[in-house]
């Protein structure tokens, strides 16, 4: 993708996130790729979309755990949702294209965190997708929601972004 095609994407999908959130449009997810995941995040939940920048690491920290960042000011840990989707899977941490971005979790979330995933996707909304009963729900992972088809029929699945920030593993980064 060249640069202009990059710039004109970013500034279309931030001129629908501005309409999504200010209740102009029927928009509700922000679809991401993070690791072997397609996900879809609450846009009520998600915050600011930044490039990926320069993260201090914290020594002993779990994988996934990729360390901290200074986003306009506050100190926010990253983490790679990839990654911590996949925690189970072990291996080598994916290597990061110049697509990765940050994102925070919303204010109202009350919690310094940014999710770094591998790329955006857009924007999605409820009629574009239909739910997929056939997937079903993971115990151990009451944050991951239901699942979604599009209409390549490719899977999407929904990340309680609420749940995820009140996740004790996810909390538990050491």
């Amino acid at each position: 993708m060249s640069r202009a095609s990059l710039r004109e994407f970013q500034t279309h999908l931030a001129q629908r996130l501005n309409a999504a959130q200010s209740g102009q449009s029927p928009s509700r997810w922000l679809a991401v790729m993070a690791g072997a995941s397609r996900l879809l995040l609450p846009l009520e939940f998600s915050g600011e979309i930044s490039p990926l920048q320069h993260v201090a690491p914290l020594p002993h920290a779990r994988p996934w755990f990729h360390g901290l960042v200074s986003l306009r000011g506050p100190v926010c840990g990253v983490v790679h949702l990839g990654q911590f989707i996949d925690e189970d899977a072990g291996g080598a941490a994916p290597a990061l294209t110049p697509q990765a971005r940050l994102i925070q979790f919303a204010a109202a979330l009350d919690l310094n965190t940014a999710l770094l995933v591998d790329q955006l996707v857009g924007l999605r909304n409820p009629d574009q997708l239909q739910i997929d009963r056939s997937i079903s729900s993971d115990l151990t992972r009451t944050w991951l929601g239901a699942a979604f088809r599009d209409e390549n029929q490719t899977l999407w699945r929904e990340v309680d972004l609420l749940a995820l920030a009140e996740n004790e593993q996810f909390l538990n980064v050491v």
